[in-house]
């Protein structure tokens, strides 16, 4: 039996049928990628083409760090330069610290908020996003022809997603080597979608550098013209200078009954960690009697516990309101989440199916009517949940539209005690730019706190994917380095997080974690996830293989609490 039919327990605990490829990136260390995200590697770009710059301009500006820069001022160009000079029909983009120029019909507008990762170019008939990535493996062509494109290149998944493929090939682009892939999603007939086509094109340079650039449109026969000749336009240089990003992320808040306005402004103010615990189904007898278990072992009352529903399940009421009288804020976790081969429900949201599913979950919000912290399809940047760019045509913005429309249908519904939190996973996977936490942000008006998953795996999987143990700095120092200026507004919420037990000393791991986690002032809640992973390979399939549990071994739980008796403050 192949590990594509394996069926897998996430750490959700839904039965979900994963592929190859998406099991595996559950394996992979975070880090393991991270790095080669950011380098582009040795001879990356061989055989440069310089490119043909428009002299005949009627307007020329140059763009820094994101902005116009005035005509009296000379580009610096150390930092984050652009060109862009224009004619009657034509305008040319030259992007200096990702080494590309384009050319793009006239009319055309450009975003450079995320210029780290993309640029964007758009009209109301076309978007590009365009892109420098790095192949984390010497096998360019193979990574090509794999896991960035490992759902929209299965006949299954297009299949059941009623999904046409325009063409899909190897070609040249200027000379070099390109991987094109264009298809064609067909809504259901009630859809208000109209760009449902995409053209995905990986340019290769000779090294591990490769250059993507994702096109968004309605027709494909009345656009593919206008696309060659985009690509055909581009040409590749030495890149110089910095990217930077020019994003202004921050909450504006809704209109909350008073209870979690106050919730919210005590969390914000607070200079202690509130702590958490998530053990599956804590709102049943079996769940509740496992916290209880722990909490007295801890002499300690967590004031915060995690749990997940999926839509089309009821909002959890009763067990909401026992949490709440008992003095519990619950992490309440939504997947729009499905079998990876079957019809994607993210799809359904998008094509306006599936409301009453989200306005029945939303009256059971307002139903319950005290605060309680939202978390809607964590992990989006990832391979292993339904509504991950990967599972949706490699384009994030169906991420943010089918946020947009949940969040809408509570505000209609008078949904005032709902906390929102954006969460992406520490580490983008597969490592590409598109995919970027930034990609999936909803917008200012959607989201109240940021949330970080970074977890210690251990290195179970060592052998097989170079796993290795992280210290809790390792994780959080290079998150907090992430997003410190990005998100410097919001309040954070570790959403869930543990250390494995296996491949090193996990007691030294959570007095670590105790010493280090005031350092990172904007996290002011922190969710112990206790439970485990299982290994999916056949041989040993379900063999608990990320040991997360908090109370493994007494030693786990000692020093836990003697990391809650030095940093919680008494009442």
């Amino acid at each position: 039996m192949s590990l594509r039919s394996v069926f897998v327990k996430w750490r959700s605990g839904r039965l979900r049928r994963a592929s190859l490829h998406s099991l595996l990136s559950l394996l992979i260390p975070p880090l393991f990628f991270s790095g080669l995200v950011l380098s582009a590697g040795p001879g990356c770009m061989l055989g440069v083409r310089a490119p043909q710059v428009l002299e005949a301009y009627e307007v020329l500006t140059y763009y820094q760090d994101g902005l116009p820069l005035p005509e009296s001022e000379t580009p610096d160009f150390g930092r984050d330069v652009k060109r862009v000079a224009a004619t009657n029909e034509l305008i040319q983009l030259t992007d200096y610290p990702k080494g590309y120029a384009i050319t793009v019909p006239q009319g055309m507008e450009f975003d450079f908020t995320c210029s780290p990762d993309f640029a964007r170019i758009y009209d109301e008939n076309l978007e590009i996003r365009i892109g420098r990535d790095s192949s984390p493996y010497l096998d360019v062509t193979g990574w090509l022809n794999s896991l960035p494109n490992e759902f929209i290149t299965d006949e299954g998944y297009r299949r059941a997603n009623d999904i046409t493929v325009n063409e899909d090939g190897w070609t040249e682009v200027g000379g070099r080597s390109t991987r094109i892939f264009s298809l064609t999603r067909t809504p259901r007939p009630e859809s208000d979608v109209v760009h449902n086509s995409y053209t995905y094109a990986y340019i290769k340079t000779g090294g591990l550098t490769y250059y993507t650039v994702h096109f968004r449109y309605e027709s494909f026969e009345e656009t593919k013209g206008q696309i060659r000749s985009i690509l055909d336009s581009l040409a590749f240089f030495e890149p110089k200078g910095t990217a930077t990003y020019n994003l202004d992320f921050k909450p504006v808040l809704p209109s909350w009954n008073d209870e979690t306005q106050a919730l919210y402004e005590a969390i914000k103010a607070s200079d202690t960690i509130l702590w958490g615990f998530f053990t599956p189904n804590p709102f049943t007898p079996e769940g509740k009697a496992k916290i209880k278990e722990v909490e007295e072992k801890l002499d300690f009352e967590f004031p915060v516990i995690m749990w997940y529903r999926y839509l089309g399940h009821d909002f959890p009421v009763e067990g909401m309101r026992e949490a709440y009288e008992s003095g519990k804020i619950v992490e309440l976790t939504l997947q729009v989440a499905g079998d990876f081969y079957d019809r994607n429900p993210n799809f359904e949201v998008l094509d306006g199916r599936l409301e009453e599913d989200i306005r029945k979950f939303a009256r059971g919000a307002k139903e319950f009517g005290k605060p309680f912290l939202m978390r809607l399809n964590n992990e989006m940047n990832s391979t292993w949940v339904s509504y991950s760019g990967h599972l949706c045509l490699n384009d994030p913005d169906v991420f943010k539209a089918v946020w947009r429309k949940v969040y809408n249908i509570f505000q209609e519904e008078g949904v005032d005690n709902a906390i929102w939190i954006f969460n992406p996973n520490d580490v983008s996977f597969p490592p590409c730019r598109w995919n970027s936490h930034v990609a999936y942000y909803p917008g200012n008006g959607y989201v109240h706190m940021i949330g970080l998953t970074g977890y210690n795996t251990g290195d179970y999987f060592r052998d097989v994917t170079g796993e290795r143990w992280r210290s809790f700095t390792e994780v959080y120092d290079r998150l907090w380095e992430m997003y410190k200026d990005l998100y410097a507004g919001f309040p954070w919420i570790i959403t869930e997080f543990a250390s494995s037990s296996v491949g090193g000393d996990k007691k030294a791991w959570i007095e670590e974690m105790f010493d280090n986690i005031s350092r990172y002032t904007n996290i002011k809640i922190a969710v112990w996830w206790s439970y485990y992973d299982p290994d999916p390979r056949e041989a040993t399939y379900g063999t608990p293989a990320r040991r997360y549990w908090l109370d493994e071994k007494p030693e786990y739980l000692e020093a836990f609490k003697k990391g809650l008796e030095r940093t919680v403050k008494s009442p």
